[in-house]
């Protein structure tokens, strides 16, 4: 081997060299051969990773086929009650009735010009759509209340929409399927819920504490559907063991795999419900819902949960000789939870099988002795004292032995399973009242707003004042002029700054001072879970709006990071320190009328204001434990190929 023309080694050195050259080929071989091996792998990797976020920010339904079955039934004559209790009651499957709706008066009369004319003065709870622009619903009748009059003359313009209880005058319209025309499911119906928007509404993902029967009667809505063994998957939140309803903190518009990776695991399945079809949606079932049509109504009966463990269950003798038919609700008095149109709601409140199926599953099925309800700092459906509690005692044991049995249950009436409830649960439910602008609007920023207004103007005519109260304050007309008129005690036409001084405002805003604790967290059944949930996420909504920000900019759950936390908390004293802007004054314009210490006065609103806000915020940073609050499970169901399913997502 020459290495230059003038030197030359021995034949050993070359052998030696040349042994050592092939050890370096080899070793450039093997290294090429663990690089290609490496990029290989990583490739593999990444195909992995692209494979587990498959859908990823993509809506609910992309992560994986659909391969969760939904049984349809074409004759809604020829279920029996023993059928659809045995085959979906117990089972908690869902079920659609294809055209049952179309049996139903509503179907045919319910017109926008009928129901204005029919029933406008009748009484509707309204809710804010999910993408409205204000937040907020505001009707005639003040926020969160609206007359059917009104809502269906704004229906296509208005960012509102119904979920509300069915006024009883509605009643003659809607009926019982045959399938629920005997025995415990036609007595033990908790409550009928009205539903109705423009279109374009959305749920989030969650489950309802009632089994429900929701009818279509206009528009087409698209149900996805998850099976209630899913609780984990969904990362669903619970406080308690017994909160059978409740929301998912996925946002299902966009999932986010990295949060909420379980998510790929879910089976799911799709059904479209057309204007006369019914669909059973099983209590504790996860569903999502997306309504479209320009006029979408629907009704939802709600029932007891007959299939849980000690619960009341379903005889079938109640049965014998069953005959077909449908039943309006005008003929079925049993409705535990009804509202004549007018007045306070019910929504939500509990009923007498699910209260039973509690208190014996602390007993483990056995018999309740008196001692057992009252024993320990809290009863047992934690009543506020043992004088209450003695007071649902009375109640429950119909026979007066020391000793509730599943008999003494059954023989509760009616009105004592209401009473009862109202017992168990007394706090003031604020969206289900007229007062729910009261618990919404905050007292100490009002305060503010009113007091700066009033120092600015000197005086306000009715007008002005409303102008404030709902452009500044964010409230509604109806109670812009009832505040007016609270402080116009001399009916001049006018409120001056006078009010300041002599606490005729600060008495006018006592009943602002009722927080969102004492509203009772409305987790109400609703049977279609369009946004029900008041509490924490209307707080994190209002945080959204304050800061501009779109839905996807903050945690799904309503969470807040510091940095956030304290841009919202500058953006709200900035709101209530700068009324004269908002109102189009100068600042020059801002006089101290009222004979006290302005500034001192701006100081204290200051400290109350961050006081609130940030109790606000520290609220919605707290999270819930995660508890499981799914004891009665179904069996995982068998997956099928998304040929079989009913239909792919296309959302």
């Amino acid at each position: 081997m020459k290495i230059s023309p003038d030197l030359e080694f021995s034949s050993d050195v070359q052998v030696r060299m040349q042994s050592i050259l092939r050890g370096v080929l080899l070793i450039s071989e093997v290294a090429c051969i663990a690089f290609q091996s490496l990029a290989a792998d990583a490739t593999n990797v990444e195909s992995q990773v692209a494979g587990d976020l498959a859908g990823h920010l993509q809506p609910f339904g992309f992560q994986r086929p659909a391969s969760y079955p939904i049984d349809e039934i074409s004759d809604a004559f020829s279920l029996s009650p023993v059928e659809f209790y045995s085959n979906y009651v117990v089972t908690r499957r869902p079920v659609v009735f294809r055209g049952a709706a179309k049996h139903f008066k509503a179907y045919k009369d319910w017109t926008k010009a009928a129901l204005a004319a029919n029933y406008g003065k009748l009484e509707l709870r309204i809710e804010p759509r999910k993408d409205g622009a204000s937040g907020r619903a505001v009707g005639e009748l003040g926020m969160g209340r609206d007359t059917m009059e009104n809502f269906v003359k704004t229906l296509e313009t208005s960012d509102n929409y119904v979920v509300s209880e069915l006024p009883v005058p509605m009643y003659g319209d809607v009926e019982l399927l045959p399938c629920m025309s005997c025995g415990r499911l036609r007595t033990m119906v908790s409550e009928i819920n009205l539903w109705m928007s423009g279109g374009g509404t959305r749920s989030r993902l969650h489950r309802d504490a009632f089994n429900a029967i929701n009818c279509q009667l206009n528009g087409t809505k698209d149900w996805i559907m998850v099976p209630p063994n899913q609780t984990d998957n969904v990362y669903f939140k619970a406080s308690s063991d017994w909160e059978l309803g409740g929301l998912s903190p996925v946002n299902t518009d966009s999932i986010d795999l990295k949060k909420y990776p379980r998510i790929r695991n879910v089976p799911w399945g799709i059904t479209t419900v057309e204007g006369g079809d019914c669909i059973f949606i099983p209590g504790g079932h996860y569903h999502q819902v997306r309504s479209y049509g320009f006029t979408n109504i629907a009704v939802s009966v709600l029932f007891s949960r007959l299939e849980m463990p000690h619960a009341f269950g379903f005889d079938e003798a109640e049965c014998d000789g069953w005959t077909p038919e449908f039943v309006p609700l005008s003929a079925v008095p049993e409705i535990l939870w009804q509202y004549p149109g007018h007045g306070m709601m019910t929504m939500g409140n509990a009923d007498g099988s699910t209260l039973t199926a509690i208190l014996f599953t602390e007993t483990k099925g056995k018999p309740l002795k008196k001692s057992q309800f009252l024993s320990g700092e809290d009863n047992m459906l934690d009543m506020p004292d043992k004088k209450t509690a003695r007071k649902a005692w009375a109640i429950l044991d119909t026979d007066n032995d020391g000793v509730m049995t599943r008999s003494d249950a059954l023989n509760v009436s009616r009105d004592g399973w209401r009473l009862l409830s109202r017992i168990a649960e007394p706090f003031i439910v604020y969206s289900n009242s007229y007062d729910y602008e009261y618990a919404i609007l905050e007292h100490d920023m009002l305060r503010t707003i009113l007091r700066r207004a009033l120092r600015s103007h000197k005086q306000m005519d009715e007008g002005t004042f409303v102008k404030v109260y709902t452009d500044v304050g964010g409230g509604s007309e109806y109670f812009g002029k009832r505040l007016f008129r609270a402080l116009d005690t001399e009916q001049r036409g006018r409120v001056t700054a006078t009010v300041l001084q002599n606490g005729r405002l600060e008495t006018a805003l006592e009943p602002y001072l009722v927080t969102e604790e004492d509203d009772g967290g409305n987790h109400f059944a609703d049977g279609d879970g369009e946004d029900d949930h008041v509490g924490e996420m209307e707080a994190a909504d209002l945080l959204r709006r304050v800061l501009g920000q779109d839905q996807t900019d903050i945690e799904e759950d309503g969470s807040l990071t510091d940095s956030e936390r304290d841009v919202a908390l500058d953006a709200y004293q900035e709101r209530a320190s700068n009324v004269n802007t908002l109102l189009g004054l100068d600042d020059d314009d801002d006089n101290d009328d009222d004979g006290g210490d302005e500034g001192d006065e701006e100081e204290d609103d200051e400290e109350n204001i961050n006081a609130v806000y940030r109790s606000h915020l520290e609220k919605i940073r707290a999270e819930s434990e995660e508890v499981d609050a799914a004891p009665y499970v179904q069996e995982e169901l068998v997956e099928v190929t998304p040929q079989e399913a009913r239909r792919k997502t296309e959302l």
